[in-house]
């Protein structure tokens, strides 16, 4: 069955676009996570890293502490 998002009822349509934002959006965040945990196995310091990915440093080290 092929539905297009036109075909479907707009409450419907909504959720799905919704759900599409909303897995692209993790997976951006997913992408962010795998970089800095790979500067900071290259060791790089936080301050850094905060700096470049205008992440705030408390990020950093909360990443840092689900590597270790």
């Amino acid at each position: 069955m092929n539905l297009y998002k036109e075909d479907l009822p707009p409450t419907l349509a909504a959720v799905l676009e919704l759900e599409r934002q909303e897995g692209f959006e993790q997976g951006i965040e997913q992408t962010i996570k795998q970089i800095i945990s790979g500067l900071i196995e290259t060791g790089a310091d936080d301050e850094w890293i905060a700096e470049v990915s205008k992440l705030p440093v408390a990020k950093i080290k909360e990443i840092r502490e689900v590597l270790k």
